[in-house]
């Protein structure tokens, strides 16, 4: 049965995930709120590795919360689920704006999709920041500082995988191994 839940709410997360990985989340939040598959917790250091790990987010995310709820099997089918949509949507766009691609109502609409991805990562941004205590503690300075020279670092185009690292680092340095 779990299996089943899996590839019915991943595949519906791959459906309607648009922006990529991290607008995804909020959808799988969702999902593993719904379905109680993993605590508040489990689910935020999935993210966490999933984002630090090489590859897409939203797949790492669906192979971790897949694995941690039925093994391997269950990894499969959640990863698996979670990019038959985009595969089957990709190969349909393809056609649609080779076609189209000058037609004003298609660029137009893309144009309004947009502001709705901005959106659902910031949503998830401060989501996670806000059930980690990020927002609410208000002493805890380390944490804001980690926060403000990720954004830094981020925006000077330093990788974000070298911004992990160091903040993981830090987050080793200031609170202790």
């Amino acid at each position: 049965m779990v299996s089943f839940q899996l590839f019915i709410e991943f595949f519906i997360i791959g459906l309607f995930g648009f922006g990529g990985g991290y607008a995804m989340i909020p959808l799988m939040e969702q999902a593993v709120r719904d379905h109680q598959w993993l605590t508040h917790q489990q689910f935020t250091d999935i993210i966490a590795i999933a984002g630090s790990a090489p590859g897409p987010i939203a797949t790492n995310s669906a192979l971790f919360i897949g694995y941690q709820t039925s093994g391997v099997g269950g990894a499969v089918i959640a990863a698996g689920s979670n990019l038959l949509p985009s595969l089957i949507l990709v190969l349909l766009l393809i056609k649609l704006i080779a076609r189209h691609s000058q037609t004003k109502m298609l660029n137009h609409g893309l144009y309004g999709i947009h502001p709705v991805i901005t959106a659902l990562i910031f949503y998830a941004g401060i989501r996670m920041g806000l059930q980690n205590e990020l927002f609410t503690n208000l002493k805890d300075y380390p944490q804001y500082f980690i926060l403000i020279m990720a954004m830094f670092l981020l925006h000077k185009k330093v990788s974000p995988v070298w911004v992990i690292c160091l903040s993981g680092m830090l987050g080793i340095l200031i609170y202790g191994f």
